[in-house]
């Protein structure tokens, strides 16, 4: 009788632990959801925070080497996403800015384009990529600044009185100075 409750509590011992292990696969691949969503929004600090957990989570030795190894690649692309969608995210507000002279804000957004595209080189991204966003940096550099708020010395304030146009119309009850004078005995 004690040998066979023995068997048994090994059997119920393995499986408890197929259940840890599915339950552990489970909540990875709910963190995956997570990370999905950040990545989705360029959000790299939640992203990397996400994908922080989710690799502690796989270091499990119990789960197969397979799933670890297919979603340690999945980790590195979703991070890849978000820190590409963070760096055009960055991009179009440092273009956005300097279209309407806002020159520290295009700074800043340019430093952080900067920083978003490092992130993204560093999880490999595509080298069109790279040049795509050079390219839209150098766009938002040289965008903005450009148009003086006021007067300047080349286009000066313009503080003639305006002339009346009397080509287009005549309104005789318009007081003018001189008034034209038409004709009585003209035939008609």
């Amino acid at each position: 009788m004690f040998g066979m409750g023995k068997k048994d509590g090994g059997a119920e011992k393995e499986e408890a632990e197929r259940k840890r292990i599915e339950a552990t696969m489970v909540s990875i691949d709910s963190g995956f959801d997570h990370l999905r969503h950040h990545a989705e929004a360029g959000n790299t600090e939640r992203s990397e925070a996400a994908a922080k957990r989710l690799v502690e989570s796989l270091k499990n030795p119990k789960l197969p080497p397979p799933y670890t190894k297919d979603r340690r690649n999945a980790v590195d692309a979703f991070l890849l996403h978000a820190y590409m969608k963070a760096t055009a995210l960055a991009c179009k507000r440092a273009i956005d800015a300097g279209m309407i002279d806002d020159i520290e804000k295009r700074s800043e957004n340019i430093k952080k384009a900067r920083e978003f595209l490092a992130g993204a080189v560093k999880y490999k991204a595509p080298p069109d990529f790279k040049r795509q966003c050079e390219r839209m940096l150098e766009v938002a550099t040289f965008s903005g600044g450009v148009k003086a708020k006021g007067p300047t010395k080349a286009k000066p304030l313009d503080t003639a009185p305006k002339v009346k146009d009397r080509a287009k119309h005549y309104d005789p009850n318009e007081e003018t100075e001189e008034k034209p004078v038409i004709p009585q005995n003209l035939k008609i």
